[in-house]
């Protein structure tokens, strides 16, 4: 096996050589038995990365001397060891020892020698001996080249990918090695109760932002709408979902099951369906591909309208913002702290995930079975004892998102395309309301995300929580003269569904349940019963319950210790 000479930076092997075992360093006889090499007279440095001074030179380029660094050739000004053939561009010798990168932006990287090969992991080029910035708290298993880092960023990391819902290009890593604590993507899996393999596979990618903190998983993010696979004839199509026979969803190319509520491309011709982490060989081609014609797709952009125009994102205004501003009355701030609170803290949020829970089985076995409408009568009413108990949370991710123009309201960027759809459709919905238009505006927001929130949830996912907010905001938006019908008559579907989900537990699950709760609690009766039966136990139990008994009114200062 070769090793390496951390002075010359060349291999040796059955040769002497000096090592310290504390640092792992080596030393070739030449080098650690050579002279000191002084430089005076001469504008020179002492590397850290080679033990003698190397005075500044300039080099020809037809001698083809390679940068150590870099690894490309030398021309113009470059420290040089002649003794050791060791040399360094002048750019490359003073990079910073220490830097923070926004591909790794939670760290900082540190520069080193490495003296075997490596892969940059945002070039993804596999590098021989060179200098390298690493990350020591990721166990240096993120690894940067110099020239990822001498080369401007932006060009290399291509921030080319537009995503409609942020006023920067955002740029694509196919391999990431930070935790994403938060995917700012509007509508996306993980605000979702889509728990699966599906988002833990696809987290190593992302979209990013050069610019400032804003991530996208992947699996979230804008994905090219037509991909070419190399192992399909076809053009794969990106679609938010697609059904399936017998309820059976596979992915084609993994053959491993796939969850029907996130996205996939699809083959209408073959009925062939991919994970989009199973064909991403595609998706990385057309990114690192010219993307002028590219037509990409964010969540849900299948249902809701293409914009006019391209909304103004240059404002710095929020919804915050809008609900904190003299457009709004007193008695429309008033009327909105009634009904709502605003979550302003920003630190440690988790978005709140859907989680699937059991009902109450009491209530379960409540339900009217009457007739349909004492049938939903019976949760619209209890909908309404909610209104009077409880204020619905505006959550600062929300507060935070910037605010753009729709036919003259304004609404966050996230759900402009919700009302632009909306207006296009059912017109102005707010026509016969006396608010202000900055309360309207408002409004629109609150029916907008309730809209948005029916598109991306399954029936299989609701909860009574869901419909109960669901119905709050519409009662809120009925109040203030809004025409809610359109989303009346899908709540009211919907309820119904979902206790015929619940009812449907009736046949078999519940019984269950409770056949097992009445075996558990025979269980422990026959316990009981064991504990006064034995005539090990009986005396020492009635001796402690008299004991008990005769203590039972006295305060402790009376009891004799």
């Amino acid at each position: 096996m070769y090793d390496y000479c951390h002075s010359c930076h060349k291999n040796f092997d059955d040769v002497p050589n000096y090592y310290c075992g504390i640092c792992d360093f080596y030393l070739d006889a030449k080098c650690a038995l050579m002279a000191p090499i002084e430089c005076k007279g001469h504008e020179h440095i002492q590397h850290f990365s080679h033990q003698h001074p190397m005075p500044l030179v300039q080099i020809d380029p037809q001698h083809h001397i390679q940068c150590f660094a870099c690894q490309s050739l030398c021309s113009g000004p470059a420290y040089a060891c002649t003794t050791c053939q060791y040399f360094l561009h002048k750019s490359c010798a003073e990079f910073p020892l220490q830097i923070q990168h926004p591909a790794h932006s939670f760290h900082h990287l540190f520069l080193r020698a490495r003296h075997w090969s490596f892969s940059c992991n945002i070039c993804q080029q596999k590098k021989k001996t060179t200098l390298m910035y690493e990350c020591k708290q990721c166990f240096n298993k993120f690894k940067m080249c110099v020239k990822c880092y001498h080369e401007n960023p932006l060009t290399l990391l291509r921030p080319s990918i537009k995503y409609r819902y942020h006023e920067h290009l955002l740029c694509f890593i196919e391999e990431y090695y930070d935790q994403i604590d938060h995917c700012n993507a509007s509508d996306n899996y993980c605000h979702q109760s889509v728990g699966s393999n599906d988002l833990h596979l696809s987290t190593n990618s992302l979209f990013l932002c050069v610019n400032c903190d804003f991530k996208i998983h992947f699996i979230c993010g804008p994905l090219p709408s037509t991909i070419e696979y190399e192992c399909h004839m076809h053009p794969l199509i990106l679609v938010d979902s697609i059904e399936a026979n017998f309820e059976e969803y596979y992915c084609d190319v993994c053959e491993f099951e796939r969850n029907p509520r996130i996205r996939v491309y699809h083959c209408k011709e073959c009925q062939y369906i991919a994970h989009p982490h199973c064909v991403i060989t595609g998706i990385v081609k057309v990114f690192k591909g010219d993307l002028g014609g590219v037509k990409l797709k964010v969540i849900g952009q299948d249902f809701w309208e293409e914009p006019d125009e391209e909304w103004d994102m240059s404002s710095s205004l929020t919804l915050f913002d809008l609900l904190s501003s003299n457009d709004l009355t007193g008695g429309d701030k008033n009327t909105l702290s009634l009904w709502f609170k605003w979550d302003k803290s920003s630190k440690g949020e988790e978005d709140s995930k859907v989680e699937v829970a059991d009902e109450d089985i009491d209530e379960i076995i409540r339900y009217p079975f009457s007739n349909q409408q004492d049938f939903t009568s019976f949760f619209f009413n209890d909908f309404d004892r909610f209104l009077y108990n409880r204020k619905l949370v505006v959550k600062s991710s929300e507060l935070s998102v910037k605010i753009v123009g729709v036919q003259g309201y304004s609404i966050p960027v996230t759900l402009a395309p919700v009302l632009q759809t909306l207006l296009h459709k059912y017109g102005d919905i707010s026509s016969d309301s006396e608010c202000t238009p900055a309360m309207k505006s408002i409004c629109f927001f609150f029916l907008c995300k309730v809209r948005n929130s029916m598109h991306t949830t399954r029936c299989a996912d609701i909860t009574k929580n869901l419909l109960r907010d669901w119905y709050y905001y519409i009662k809120f938006l009925s109040f203030h003269g809004f025409r809610i019908d359109f989303l009346m008559k899908p709540l009211t579907m919907v309820t119904r569904a979902f206790a015929g989900q619940q009812l449907a537990r009736l046949e078999i699950e519940i019984p269950t349940k409770l056949n097992k709760m009445i075996a558990d609690l025979k269980a422990k009766v026959d316990i009981c019963n064991k504990l006064f039966a034995s005539s090990s136990n009986i005396k020492f139990i009635k001796d402690n319950m008299r004991h008990g008994a005769e203590l039972k009114w006295k305060t402790v200062d009376q009891v004799q210790f």
